[in-house]
């Protein structure tokens, strides 16, 4: 018999709620779902205030799964605080889950909270407490996420652990928004689950907008999050049980090329911080796995002009992954989606979804399907 674990099963990088928490309000529950890789008899959640100046309050959470509901405590009590600064670990709760189960997460929050991120499309937004199911829920759809078509945020939980004796060890996808969005780490998810049953958990460290080499300085900066070289420690390195990493940075990276920030992004740097980031997890003993930067071209300018220099700098970080030799995988991510008109290359039509950047559902399946497995794990199905 295996000795027991705690696995991590569900998380996400930590960025700053929109407006410090008030885009998302207060006393509102937040329900969504997670999928278990492997089975287990606890569950515990991890809340985040590390980007908070204040503790916040947690009014009550409750895990469904199947007929069960549980309540999730903190030191036996069911509404707790969660101090500023740092992580807070739940008491353990007993739950018997079986691979592939569905669980529900009902999380009722009391504060305001800035710590926050967006990478669950079905996660749903209830005014009021409704940790406990109650026929139809009606949902609220904060306005920020109206204008930007961006999903319900999940405010301060950054982790969900799982008791097994399975290996259950942790996949990293390390990006922006096409990896925050879920595309495609959703189906490959499912494609290693099934392949590798209660081996792999795959889990999203991506944050829209966000940037391996540059930190943007507007109103959305601390939305898009810390540079990647800076997160790269927090979001990845201190995950348990670290066996691979999908590096998948770049695209806004090259976006933001001018005279004013050639200092921070260029070729040199992103091969630079690339290697070393490979360098550490490689001492890890961790394998590393990095796509190519998908195209560009054709994005609204409203999300800001795209120029020759940019898309040069694009291709030649792609040429740089292709030719390196220093990674345990390269995935062609750009090859799988591109499509050659006279003037470049382009997001494939029907795999984008109708901005040029992000890819569609149908995109993600495409991408996530273009996988080797084997290649990816290091191991034969």
């Amino acid at each position: 018999m295996r000795e027991r674990h705690w696995a991590v099963i569900w998380h996400q990088a930590i960025t700053c709620s929109f407006m410090d928490g008030r885009a998302f309000g207060r006393e509102k529950t937040v329900v969504f779902t997670v999928t278990a890789p492997a089975a287990g008899d606890q569950l515990r959640m991890r809340f985040s205030n590390r980007l908070g100046s204040a503790p916040y309050q947690i009014g009550g959470v409750n895990i469904v799964a199947g007929t069960q509901c549980v309540p999730v405590t903190l030191e036996g009590e069911r509404r707790f605080s969660v101090p500023a600064g740092g992580v807070t670990v739940s008491d353990p709760v007993a739950l018997n889950v079986e691979t592939g189960e569905k669980i529900q997460i009902r999380l009722y929050y009391l504060s305001r909270i800035r710590d926050n991120n967006m990478i669950e499309p079905d996660a749903t937004l209830l005014r009021g407490d409704h940790t406990v199911p109650a026929g139809a829920d009606r949902m609220c759809r904060p306005l920020l996420a109206k204008i930007l078509g961006a999903y319900n945020g999940i405010p301060s939980l950054e982790a969900v652990e799982l008791h097994t004796e399975m290996p259950c060890r942790a996949v990293v996808a390390f990006g922006d928004s096409i990896t925050a969005l879920s595309r495609w780490t959703k189906p490959l998810a499912d494609r290693l689950a099934e392949t590798y049953p209660g081996q792999y958990a795959l889990l999203n460290s991506g944050i829209s907008g966000n940037c391996l080499l540059y930190e943007v300085e507007n109103l959305f900066g601390p939305v898009f999050g810390e540079k990647g070289t800076d997160r790269f420690s927090r979001d990845v390195l201190e995950i348990p049980g670290l066996d691979t990493v999908i590096l998948g940075l770049g695209v806004n990276d090259v976006s933001y090329l001018s005279e004013n920030t050639a200092g921070q992004i260029s070729l040199e740097q992103y091969r630079d911080a690339v290697t070393s980031m490979t360098e550490k997890l490689h001492a890890r003993g961790v394998r590393v796995v990095i796509q190519t930067v998908t195209p560009r071209l054709g994005v609204s300018r409203i999300m800001g002009k795209y120029s020759y220099e940019m898309e040069e700098l694009r291709l030649a970080i792609n040429d740089w992954i292709r030719s390196a030799g220093i990674f345990d995988y390269v995935f062609d991510a750009e090859a799988v989606v591109r499509q050659l008109r006279p003037d470049g290359f382009y997001y494939g039509e029907g795999l984008h979804r109708g901005d040029h950047l992000h890819p569609s559902a149908e995109g993600g399946r495409k991408l996530a399907g273009a996988f080797d497995l084997a290649k990816l794990t290091g191991k034969e199905p």
